[in-house]
């Protein structure tokens, strides 16, 4: 058979029957059939028994939504530990500077942006190492846990 000048080959047409097949029997879209069917590698018995196992977790077919919301909150939480962290310059364990860690990320990519102040940055980097200077990151992460209802507070150095 020939639609709009291309033959229709028997694994197409094998394809589009499992497609109708997951359609019809779970009422959704070629989409969601056809994602659903790429996720059990094309076995069609597999297809509908994870979308009958999503339909009885009371969700109406695979929703990617809420994977993203794991990453979301994955970001969160690393802002946060950032924002409650301080970039120190330290020798011989007295502090020279020391500033919030967002303050100083900023502050080193506007020096890198300028190519003039980056050879100084990178100058003073290296005189930095020679003469013991330490750059020290700290964080002073206060954790809320749903489960606890206490916070713990740890100070972390690295």
């Amino acid at each position: 058979m020939e639609r709009k000048g291309k033959k229709m080959t028997d694994a197409l047409w094998t394809e589009l029957e499992k497609l109708d097949v997951l359609r019809e029997r779970m009422g959704i879209g070629y989409e969601e059939a056809r994602t659903a069917l790429n996720l059990a590698q094309g076995d069609v018995v597999k297809a509908l028994d994870d979308l009958e196992d999503d339909k009885k977790g009371g969700k109406q077919g695979f929703d990617f939504v809420d994977q993203g919301q794991g990453i979301w909150d994955s970001v969160k939480a690393t802002m946060a530990t950032i924002s409650h962290s301080t970039v120190s310059l330290k020798r011989h364990d007295n502090t020279i500077v020391s500033l919030s860690a967002p303050l100083g990320l900023a502050l080193a990519y506007t020096i890198w942006r300028k190519p003039g102040l980056r050879l100084l940055m990178l100058a003073g980097a290296v005189g930095a190492a020679v003469n013991n200077f330490e750059l020290e990151v700290a964080t002073n992460d206060e954790t809320m846990y749903e489960d606890d209802a206490f916070n713990f507070s740890t100070d972390k150095e690295y």
